[in-house]
């Protein structure tokens, strides 16, 4: 029988499939749905990482063609909309809508599931009356919410890492209590109603609750070592929480127990990692293993710093605050608890529910936080397979000061808080506060990007020869939402590959001189090196471009602008798509909306323009 509480989150998720589509990440359409597109129908782009590396030197020997040379990403992921892909083909649903909308329920999967596993990894480290509240902070998380649902690598991260953990062997929370107050052998000791703890009440001996997952070890390793090879970052997680565990088992069952241990572990990783191996195989036709050549180029020759550098406090000064909105106050209540001595904890916190699988985790997370920060760069996606575990420890905070309200739980609002076991001003923050920012990231912020060229896909600018996007890198999809019949380019900023740290890219090239580029060049690509592959042979149809660079020109004091140089070209502006708020872009080359140019035909110069579209 499908569990209620999977049921409920399905049906919240695909709400999101009512809005529009937008744009986070470049990562979610080049990581995800664009090389599937390219190995399902042959045409799109394919960035760096899905291309055999430049040799940085060495012998040439196995290392050196296998890893240094070999592939960045793996085909798991994106392996499972290639299927899809195909599969829309075989049903002759390529050119339909069905093309953008198929993969957007994947993600709807993948949220649901994640909200699901939370519930469940609530049950097995807090007790099950804990669960209607982990349900609760993952589907109010706006995090969750924003980022789940999209083809990130870090979504089926963080849903896989949550069902690993389910499945992993914690140590067993401790059975909880009621404190009574001191009475004598002959009168009752009691305790106020407003007194007892909520959340620790389910863990009482004899007291009927639902049974938390049953542990496997192998299974759990199997999971584990699935998400690695999707995205290796939690490894550091799993490598101390493993670590600590095999402590544990020697020191309570010698060295037999802690062998076993390893060995199971050791079989259902390697297991995942020769499956992983093979899939890669076949879509790549070689030997390549992703996960060391992940470490190879982001460790030992340190490229991503090429992306911007990031400070040591980044996660707990930038990370944390952001995916833990709004909830800090009882969240750090619930960590201090299960990470620090209870001895050095402060009067009010210390008959804080903190069971021993909490503080297991909260050890873990402190480890992999600690070792993440070393990177040179990071963003708060990096830990999101965190954020499912780092809701658990605001839950001990908010039961105990939960009061049931008795009969008088008349509405719907108040049955649903009390189903959860969550204060009422807490209750009403924590739904509301999420909803304003969730409905503009989710239906305006960066929507034009995406639409514009979904809209090219669908005809809406006028017959489509040819595209060329003079934008930052990768600020839109491309294949997976314009077709797969479009011709064009777009500008890349791959980094400093084989030590090459003093070569321009392709965005640096053309925003150092836009005009001269358009007076020179256009419409071949910035890059000389990829002219050949990347040549439009015709002027292009359409350019998509935002409203900042429209004013632009270049830095020899000549006056032409950009605009001007398009208007000679043969150019007029079609469309003008607002695309959210100036002030909250976080690249101001992305700034005054998306612009839709369309080139005209000699017949139409002297007719007059198609119609302009303002949105």
């Amino acid at each position: 029988m499908v569990s209620k509480a999977l049921i409920l989150a399905i049906l919240l998720r695909s709400l999101a499939l009512l809005l529009p589509q937008t744009f986070f990440q470049p990562d979610e359409f080049y990581q995800a749905y664009e090389p599937a597109f390219f190995q399902a129908f042959g045409s799109g782009f394919l960035t760096w990482e899905w291309r055999d590396l430049p040799a940085s030197g060495g012998s040439g020997g196995w290392w050196s063609t296998t890893v240094a040379s070999g592939r960045l990403r793996g085909w798991l992921w994106p392996g499972v909309f290639y299927l899809i892909y195909r599969l829309l083909a075989a049903l002759g649903l390529e050119g339909t809508e069905w093309i953008v909308l198929a993969p957007r329920i994947v993600g709807v999967l993948v949220a649901a599931l994640t909200d699901y596993s939370t519930y469940l990894l609530a049950t097995k480290v807090l007790g099950s009356g804990s669960a209607s509240g982990a349900l609760l902070l993952s589907l109010t998380s706006i995090f969750n919410a924003h980022l789940l649902p999209r083809a990130l690598s870090t979504s089926p991260e963080t849903l896989l890492t949550t069902i690993a953990l389910c499945l992993y062997p914690l140590p067993a929370p401790e059975s909880g209590s009621i404190p009574e107050d001191s009475g004598n052998a002959h009168s009752p000791k009691t305790r106020q109603v407003s007194q007892i703890d909520y959340g620790a009440a389910d863990r009482i001996e004899g007291v009927e609750s639902c049974q938390p997952p049953s542990t496997n070890l192998v299974a759990a390793a199997f999971v584990a070592a699935l998400s690695i090879c999707i995205r290796p970052t939690m490894l550091v997680f799993w490598g101390y929480l493993h670590l600590e565990s095999t402590i544990v088992a020697w020191r309570t069952g010698g060295l037999r127990s802690a062998t076993l241990m390893t060995i199971m572990t050791l079989a259902g990783g390697l297991s995942m990692l020769a499956i992983s191996t093979l899939v890669d195989w076949l879509f790549v036709g070689r030997l390549v293993f992703p996960v060391a050549t992940f470490f190879h180029q982001n460790i030992l020759l340190n490229i991503a710093a090429s992306y911007g550098a990031t400070g040591l406090a980044y996660h707990v000064t930038q990370s944390l605050p952001i995916l833990l909105f709004p909830i800090w106050y009882w969240w750090g209540q619930g960590f201090a608890v299960a990470l620090l001595p209870r001895s050095i904890l402060p009067c009010a916190l210390a008959d804080l529910d903190a069971p021993k699988p909490l503080s297991t985790l909260a050890r873990s997370i402190t480890f992999a936080l600690g070792v993440l920060s070393l990177s040179p760069h990071s963003e708060w996606r990096f830990i999101h397979p965190l954020l499912p575990q780092l809701l658990l420890f605001a839950l001990p905070a908010l039961h105990k000061t939960y009061q049931p309200t008795g009969m008088s739980a008349s509405s719907f609002l108040q049955s649903l808080r009390q189903y959860c076991r969550v204060p009422r001003k807490a209750f009403y923050l924590i739904t509301l506060a999420p909803i304003a920012p969730y409905l503009y990231l989710n239906v305006f912020h960066g929507a034009a990007q995406v639409g514009a060229v979904s809209s090219l896909r669908r005809g809406e600018f006028g017959p489509v020869t040819g595209v060329v996007a003079l934008m930052p890198c990768h600020s839109t999809p491309w294949a997976s939402h314009a077709g797969a019949a479009i011709p064009g380019w777009f500008l890349t900023c791959e980094p400093p590959l084989a030590n090459r740290p003093d070569r321009q890219t392709e965005e640096e090239m053309f925003y150092s001189s836009p005009v001269s580029y358009l007076n020179r060049d256009f419409p071949r690509s910035p890059s000389a090196a990829e002219a050949s592959g990347r040549r439009l042979e015709d002027a292009p149809s359409h350019v998509l471009l935002f409203g900042e660079l429209l004013r632009r020109s270049d830095n020899d004091g000549a006056q032409e602008t950009v605009a001007h140089v398009l208007g000679r070209l043969g150019y007029h502006e079609r469309a003008h798509l607002w695309n959210g708020f100036d002030v909250a872009q976080d690249d101001h080359r992305r700034r005054g909306g998306v612009r839709v140019w369309t080139r005209d035909e000699p017949e139409e110069r002297g007719e007059g323009q198609p119609p302009r579209i303002e949105l």
